[in-house]
């Protein structure tokens, strides 16, 4: 995660600090963990990309105390004093969904069909889906993914109804040893079924071959899938990430 996310968050989580400051009798308010979030944002980034960071974040008032962007206080001054800027529709950021619709477009047309058929099959409960075409499985997946007016918490559910079912489905195939295993499988199932031609593991073994033939490319393939997903987890999915953008979206 981003050194910008992780300030954000910080502010996020400032008022619920300053609550549970309040129930022990402690006088720390709201600015005083924005304040520390400033000190440490400063002590571990460049001053340039530090005031950058906290421009966008951070609002001052009257008597120099910091607050997050939006406080809960009629005299807060902007950052320096220049005016607030408010974000335009065509400035803000992705959502969630959107960020998993770039994901989903980027990857090739095997990858997109098999992720289409989770969905059909996991999120969308099968029903008549599965007796679709690839194509239209990942018709429905762009238009569930591209749905708009939807609400924050709406958009926050789906995201994460997606990332659960995804990882469920694909995770085992992000890893070496995971690929090795099924090839082992399919090994063996080749091996009793030359052993015994009447034998469950004989009506299996077209599979088998047919695995083995394209396990290479599909390990490969899985793996730099698993890369590019978790890439995608912890700039735009993982909890703090998600309330991030809920807070930045809402401004």
């Amino acid at each position: 995660m981003n050194a910008e996310n992780n300030f954000a968050a910080r502010l996020l989580d400032a008022g619920r600090l300053a609550a549970i400051a309040r129930t022990c009798g402690l006088k720390a308010d709201v600015s005083y963990y924005v304040d520390e979030a400033l000190k440490e944002l400063w002590r571990t980034r460049s001053p340039e990309e530090a005031k950058a960071i906290a421009e966008r974040w951070v609002l001052w008032d009257a008597k120099g105390k910091p607050w997050p962007r939006m406080p809960p206080l009629e005299n807060v001054v902007p950052f320096n004093r220049t005016g607030a800027t408010k974000i335009s529709a065509v400035n803000r950021p992705r959502t969630p969904l959107q960020a998993i619709r770039d994901w989903f477009e980027k990857q090739d047309e095997d990858v997109r069909c098999e992720i289409a058929g989770m969905a059909a099959l996991l999120i969308f409960e099968g029903g008549n889906l599965l007796d679709f075409s690839s194509q239209e499985w990942c018709d429905h997946l762009r238009r569930w993914l591209s749905e708009t007016g939807l609400p924050n918490h709406k958009i926050i559910g789906r995201a994460l109804t997606f990332r659960t079912c995804f990882e469920y489905f694909s995770e085992r195939r992000f890893t070496e040893a995971a690929w090795t295993r099924s090839q082992e499988a399919a090994v063996k199932i080749l091996e009793d079924a030359g052993l015994a031609p009447n034998s469950e593991a004989a009506s299996l073994a077209p599979i088998a071959q047919k695995m083995l033939e394209t396990l290479p490319a599909r390990k490969c393939r899985w793996i730099e899938v698993g890369k590019s997903w978790s890439k995608l987890v912890d700039t735009s999915l993982a909890p703090r990430a998600l309330r991030v953008w809920s807070a930045s979206y809402m401004e």
